[in-house]
C-alpha cells in the first residue's frame, strides 16, 4: 500500500478549490475549483491546511460534476470522496474546507512573469523604491485585476494589474514594484471602487 505524500508548509502550496457541499449518501462531495485548468494537476492527494500546515488526504474518487448542460465554465465544479470518508455525515463536515495543491505542479513561467500566490502579503514600493505599503487582495476586474495595497496609515489604494512592473522575490516578504502615475497612490481613488 502507498503511503501519504509528507505534509507541506503553506508556502509551498496553493488554493485549487474548496468543498461546497455534500453530495449523495455514500461520502461524496461537491467541490468549486478556482484554477483556470484544473485538470493539468494530479488530483490523486489534496492538502488540507491547519495553521500554517497542509496535512494530505487521498482521493478515492473524483470527477467533474456538471447540473447544468451549459455551464460557462468547464471543469468549475467536481465531484470527489476521500478514502477515509465513508458517509454523508462525514461529508457534511467537510463543507467550506480549501483544497491545496503543492506549488512545484505549477509550471515555469516566463521571465518577468509570477503567479499572483507568490505575491500574496508583499511589499509594495514604488519605481523609485519608496514603500507604499503591503499586499491584502487582488480582486479580478472586468479590463484587469486589481492589487489592493494597504498603506502604512490605513489608506487603501486600488492597483490596476497593468501598473504592477515585477515580483522581487529575492526579498522576505517579496517585493511589488509599481510603476504609475503619482495619482495611483490617492487613497480617494478608492473611494469608487471598480
Amino acid at each position: 500500500m502507498k503511503s501519504l505524500p509528507e505534509a507541506l508548509p503553506l508556502r509551498e502550496l496553493f488554493l485549487w478549490g474548496r468543498i461546497t457541499r455534500a453530495h449523495g449518501l455514500r461520502g461524496h462531495v461537491l467541490a468549486e475549483s478556482f484554477s483556470e485548468n484544473p485538470t493539468a494537476y494530479d488530483l490523486r492527494t489534496f492538502w488540507i491546511v491547519q495553521g500554517e500546515v497542509g496535512y494530505p488526504r487521498k482521493v478515492a474518487f473524483i470527477r467533474p460534476y456538471s447540473s447544468q448542460k451549459n455551464d460557462s465554465k468547464p471543469h468549475r465544479w467536481w465531484r470527489l470522496r476521500f478514502t477515509d470518508t465513508e458517509d454523508r455525515t462525514e461529508a457534511e463536515k467537510l463543507r467550506g474546507i480549501e483544497l491545496y495543491l503543492p506549488r512545484a505542479y505549477l509550471p515555469p513561467l516566463e521571465a518577468g512573469q509570477f503567479y499572483y500566490i507568490e505575491a500574496q502579503n508583499a511589499r509594495v514600493v514604488d519605481e523609485q523604491g519608496t514603500l507604499r505599503g503591503y499586499l491584502k487582495d487582488i480582486q479580478p476586474g472586468l479590463a484587469y485585476d486589481f492589487f489592493i495595497v494597504e498603506g502604512e496609515e490605513g489608506a487603501t489604494f486600488w492597483i490596476p494589474a497593468p501598473f504592477v512592473r515585477h515580483l522581487d522575490r529575492s526579498t522576505s516578504p517579496p517585493t511589488l514594484i509599481v510603476e504609475g502615475p503619482e495619482g495611483i497612490w490617492d487613497p480617494s481613488l478608492a473611494r469608487g471602487l471598480p
